[in-house]
Protein backbone atom coordinates (compact mmCIF):
# COMPACT_ATOMS: atom_id res chain seq x y z
CA UNK A 1 0.00 0.00 0.00
CA UNK A 2 2.82 3.00 0.65
CA UNK A 3 4.60 1.79 -2.13
CA UNK A 4 1.61 2.53 -4.31
CA UNK A 5 0.84 5.66 -2.24
CA UNK A 6 4.09 6.69 -3.30
CA UNK A 7 4.04 5.55 -7.11
CA UNK A 8 0.76 7.81 -7.06
CA UNK A 9 2.03 10.44 -5.44
CA UNK A 10 5.60 10.77 -8.11
CA UNK A 11 2.84 10.24 -11.13
CA UNK A 12 0.76 13.71 -9.98
CA UNK A 13 4.00 15.74 -9.83
CA UNK A 14 5.02 14.10 -13.25
CA UNK A 15 1.41 15.34 -14.57
CA UNK A 16 1.91 18.69 -12.95
CA UNK A 17 5.19 19.08 -14.50
CA UNK A 18 4.18 18.52 -17.78
CA UNK A 19 1.45 20.83 -17.50
CA UNK A 20 3.73 23.64 -16.58
CA UNK A 21 6.04 22.35 -18.70
CA UNK A 22 3.28 22.52 -21.97
CA UNK A 23 2.33 26.04 -20.52
CA UNK A 24 5.52 27.34 -20.76
CA UNK A 25 6.60 26.36 -24.01
CA UNK A 26 3.11 27.69 -25.30
CA UNK A 27 3.88 31.48 -23.62
CA UNK A 28 7.40 31.05 -25.35
CA UNK A 29 5.95 30.33 -28.71
CA UNK A 30 3.25 32.56 -28.20
CA UNK A 31 5.88 34.91 -27.33
CA UNK A 32 8.10 35.13 -30.19
CA UNK A 33 5.23 34.57 -32.69
CA UNK A 34 4.01 38.08 -31.42
CA UNK A 35 7.95 39.15 -31.33
CA UNK A 36 8.12 38.02 -35.16
CA UNK A 37 4.98 39.88 -35.64
CA UNK A 38 6.31 42.82 -34.34
CA UNK A 39 9.76 42.60 -36.54
CA UNK A 40 7.73 41.43 -39.51
CA UNK A 41 5.49 44.77 -39.23
CA UNK A 42 8.86 47.09 -38.41
CA UNK A 43 10.47 45.74 -41.31
CA UNK A 44 7.24 45.88 -43.68
CA UNK A 45 7.30 49.46 -42.18
CA UNK A 46 10.43 50.85 -43.00
CA UNK A 47 10.34 49.37 -46.76
CA UNK A 48 7.24 50.99 -47.42
CA UNK A 49 8.63 54.40 -45.90
CA UNK A 50 11.91 53.91 -47.88
CA UNK A 51 9.98 52.93 -51.02
CA UNK A 52 7.69 55.61 -50.67
CA UNK A 53 10.37 57.79 -50.63
CA UNK A 54 12.68 56.47 -53.63
CA UNK A 55 9.31 56.78 -55.14
CA UNK A 56 9.06 60.70 -54.03
CA UNK A 57 13.14 60.91 -55.57
CA UNK A 58 12.08 59.73 -58.59
CA UNK A 59 9.16 61.66 -59.19
CA UNK A 60 10.70 64.73 -58.16
CA UNK A 61 14.05 63.58 -60.33
CA UNK A 62 11.70 63.42 -63.52
CA UNK A 63 9.96 66.63 -62.97
CA UNK A 64 13.39 68.51 -62.63
CA UNK A 65 14.75 66.70 -65.92
CA UNK A 66 11.39 67.49 -67.50
CA UNK A 67 11.62 71.29 -66.52
CA UNK A 68 14.89 71.79 -67.62
CA UNK A 69 14.54 70.32 -71.12
CA UNK A 70 11.45 72.79 -71.40
CA UNK A 71 13.39 75.56 -69.69
CA UNK A 72 15.91 75.20 -72.31
CA UNK A 73 14.19 75.00 -75.34
CA UNK A 74 12.36 77.89 -74.25
CA UNK A 75 15.56 79.99 -73.63
CA UNK A 76 16.55 78.48 -77.31
CA UNK A 77 13.51 79.29 -79.03
CA UNK A 78 12.92 83.08 -77.34
CA UNK A 79 16.15 83.71 -78.26
CA UNK A 80 16.42 83.10 -81.51
CA UNK A 81 13.12 84.90 -82.05
CA UNK A 82 14.46 87.52 -80.40
CA UNK A 83 17.64 88.11 -82.38
CA UNK A 84 15.53 87.36 -85.34
CA UNK A 85 13.22 90.23 -84.84
CA UNK A 86 16.18 92.62 -84.14
CA UNK A 87 17.74 91.58 -86.94
CA UNK A 88 15.24 92.39 -89.25
CA UNK A 89 14.39 95.81 -87.59
CA UNK A 90 17.84 96.24 -88.00
CA UNK A 91 18.10 96.04 -91.41
CA UNK A 92 15.00 97.39 -91.85
CA UNK A 93 16.41 100.53 -90.07
CA UNK A 94 19.45 100.24 -92.34
CA UNK A 95 17.32 100.46 -95.57
CA UNK A 96 15.22 103.20 -94.72
CA UNK A 97 18.37 104.87 -93.75
CA UNK A 98 19.72 104.21 -97.21
CA UNK A 99 16.57 105.54 -98.91
CA UNK A 100 16.99 108.79 -96.58
CA UNK A 101 20.47 109.31 -97.57
CA UNK A 102 19.78 109.26 -100.80
CA UNK A 103 16.76 111.06 -101.43
CA UNK A 104 18.71 113.70 -99.35
CA UNK A 105 21.24 113.39 -102.32
CA UNK A 106 18.72 113.04 -105.10
CA UNK A 107 17.26 116.74 -103.34
CA UNK A 108 20.40 118.31 -103.16
CA UNK A 109 20.54 117.27 -107.33
CA UNK A 110 17.14 119.03 -107.87
CA UNK A 111 18.59 122.36 -106.27
CA UNK A 112 21.44 122.32 -108.74
CA UNK A 113 19.32 121.38 -111.42
CA UNK A 114 16.63 123.92 -110.77
CA UNK A 115 20.02 126.73 -110.37
CA UNK A 116 21.15 125.54 -113.79
CA UNK A 117 18.33 125.99 -115.46
CA UNK A 118 17.70 129.37 -113.89
CA UNK A 119 21.57 130.39 -114.63
CA UNK A 120 20.65 128.84 -118.68
CA UNK A 121 17.43 130.92 -118.61
CA UNK A 122 18.86 133.96 -117.25
CA UNK A 123 22.09 134.05 -119.93
CA UNK A 124 19.33 133.77 -122.54
CA UNK A 125 17.55 136.75 -120.92
CA UNK A 126 20.60 138.83 -120.95
CA UNK A 127 21.03 138.14 -124.53
CA UNK A 128 17.60 138.54 -126.07
CA UNK A 129 17.94 141.50 -123.67
CA UNK A 130 21.41 142.87 -125.12
CA UNK A 131 19.71 141.92 -128.82
CA UNK A 132 16.61 144.05 -127.77
CA UNK A 133 18.80 147.07 -126.95
CA UNK A 134 21.19 146.65 -129.77
CA UNK A 135 17.80 146.93 -132.04
CA UNK A 136 16.36 149.95 -130.35
CA UNK A 137 20.13 151.91 -130.65
CA UNK A 138 20.12 150.73 -134.07
CA UNK A 139 16.73 151.61 -134.86
CA UNK A 140 17.46 155.44 -133.27
CA UNK A 141 20.84 155.91 -135.00
CA UNK A 142 18.79 154.53 -138.61
CA UNK A 143 16.11 157.71 -137.96
CA UNK A 144 18.94 160.42 -136.95
CA UNK A 145 18.00 160.57 -133.19
CA UNK A 146 20.72 160.55 -130.94
CA UNK A 147 20.87 158.82 -127.98
CA UNK A 148 20.72 161.65 -125.46
CA UNK A 149 18.01 163.34 -123.79
CA UNK A 150 14.41 161.45 -124.29
CA UNK A 151 16.19 158.25 -126.06
CA UNK A 152 18.54 157.13 -123.22
CA UNK A 153 15.41 157.48 -120.40
CA UNK A 154 13.36 154.63 -122.93
CA UNK A 155 16.94 152.42 -123.34
CA UNK A 156 17.43 153.24 -119.42
CA UNK A 157 13.77 152.03 -118.67
CA UNK A 158 14.02 149.19 -120.92
CA UNK A 159 17.03 147.83 -119.64
CA UNK A 160 16.01 148.02 -116.36
CA UNK A 161 13.10 145.80 -117.36
CA UNK A 162 14.89 143.08 -118.88
CA UNK A 163 17.06 143.27 -115.73
CA UNK A 164 14.24 142.71 -113.45
CA UNK A 165 13.09 140.02 -115.24
CA UNK A 166 16.26 138.48 -114.66
CA UNK A 167 16.47 139.03 -110.99
CA UNK A 168 12.73 137.97 -110.62
CA UNK A 169 14.00 134.61 -112.31
CA UNK A 170 17.34 134.27 -110.49
CA UNK A 171 15.05 135.34 -107.44
CA UNK A 172 12.33 132.61 -107.92
CA UNK A 173 15.13 129.44 -108.87
CA UNK A 174 16.85 130.16 -105.59
CA UNK A 175 13.65 130.08 -103.92
CA UNK A 176 13.02 126.40 -104.94
CA UNK A 177 16.63 125.75 -105.01
CA UNK A 178 16.44 126.08 -101.18
CA UNK A 179 13.34 124.57 -100.75
CA UNK A 180 14.83 120.92 -102.25
CA UNK A 181 18.33 121.59 -100.33
CA UNK A 182 15.66 121.79 -96.64
CA UNK A 183 14.35 118.33 -98.00
CA UNK A 184 17.25 117.25 -98.25
CA UNK A 185 18.57 118.48 -94.74
CA UNK A 186 15.29 117.26 -92.97
CA UNK A 187 15.91 113.75 -94.68
CA UNK A 188 19.81 114.08 -93.35
CA UNK A 189 18.16 114.65 -90.06
CA UNK A 190 16.00 112.12 -90.21
CA UNK A 191 18.29 109.22 -91.48
CA UNK A 192 20.02 109.22 -87.81
CA UNK A 193 17.11 108.26 -86.52
CA UNK A 194 17.21 105.18 -88.71
CA UNK A 195 20.82 104.81 -87.29
CA UNK A 196 19.71 105.35 -83.64
CA UNK A 197 16.96 102.33 -84.72
CA UNK A 198 19.72 100.24 -86.18
CA UNK A 199 22.02 100.17 -82.97
CA UNK A 200 19.21 99.64 -81.10
CA UNK A 201 18.32 97.04 -83.07
CA UNK A 202 21.49 95.29 -82.44
CA UNK A 203 21.62 95.96 -78.78
CA UNK A 204 18.27 94.28 -78.77
CA UNK A 205 19.61 91.32 -80.29
CA UNK A 206 22.96 91.47 -78.47
CA UNK A 207 20.05 91.51 -75.09
CA UNK A 208 18.56 88.27 -76.68
CA UNK A 209 21.80 86.78 -76.89
CA UNK A 210 22.50 87.66 -72.98
CA UNK A 211 19.06 86.91 -71.70
CA UNK A 212 19.67 83.05 -73.69
CA UNK A 213 22.71 82.69 -70.84
CA UNK A 214 20.82 83.82 -68.24
CA UNK A 215 17.68 81.69 -68.74
CA UNK A 216 20.30 78.72 -69.25
CA UNK A 217 21.96 79.67 -65.79
CA UNK A 218 18.61 79.92 -64.40
CA UNK A 219 17.38 76.45 -65.90
CA UNK A 220 20.58 74.95 -64.08
CA UNK A 221 19.92 76.54 -60.87
CA UNK A 222 16.25 75.12 -61.30
CA UNK A 223 17.76 71.75 -62.02
CA UNK A 224 20.31 71.98 -59.61
CA UNK A 225 17.31 72.50 -57.33
CA UNK A 226 15.46 69.51 -57.85
CA UNK A 227 17.63 67.00 -57.83
CA UNK A 228 18.64 68.31 -54.44
CA UNK A 229 15.07 67.55 -53.14
CA UNK A 230 15.33 64.04 -55.10
CA UNK A 231 18.37 63.53 -52.98
CA UNK A 232 16.75 64.35 -49.37
CA UNK A 233 14.17 62.30 -50.41
CA UNK A 234 16.78 59.45 -51.45
CA UNK A 235 18.83 60.54 -48.03
CA UNK A 236 15.56 60.21 -45.83
CA UNK A 237 14.66 56.94 -47.50
CA UNK A 238 18.35 55.39 -45.66
CA UNK A 239 17.01 56.94 -42.79
CA UNK A 240 13.67 55.26 -42.52
CA UNK A 241 15.49 51.74 -43.32
CA UNK A 242 17.48 52.83 -40.52
CA UNK A 243 15.05 53.85 -37.75
CA UNK A 244 13.41 50.70 -39.33
CA UNK A 245 16.42 48.31 -38.57
CA UNK A 246 17.07 50.13 -35.40
CA UNK A 247 13.07 49.41 -34.09
CA UNK A 248 14.18 45.79 -34.98
CA UNK A 249 17.65 45.54 -33.26
CA UNK A 250 15.56 47.41 -30.02
CA UNK A 251 12.66 44.84 -30.13
CA UNK A 252 14.86 41.84 -30.14
CA UNK A 253 17.35 43.14 -27.87
CA UNK A 254 14.13 44.13 -25.56
CA UNK A 255 13.08 40.56 -26.27
CA UNK A 256 15.98 38.40 -25.61
CA UNK A 257 17.09 41.19 -22.30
Amino acid sequence: MRIQHIENLYGHHAMRFEYALSATTISTAAFYTAMAASVAASAAGAGLSMYSQQEQAKTASAIADYNYDIERQNAEVQSRMAQQQALWRQQAAQVQYQQQQNNAIAYDQQAQAVEQQAQEKIRRMREEADRTMATKRAAYAKSGITTEGSPIVVLAEAGGLLELGQQDALYDANLEASAWRRKATDERYQSKFSLFNQAVAKYEGDAAKVGKILDLQRADINLASGQAQAQGYRVASYGSLIEGVGDISSTVYSATK
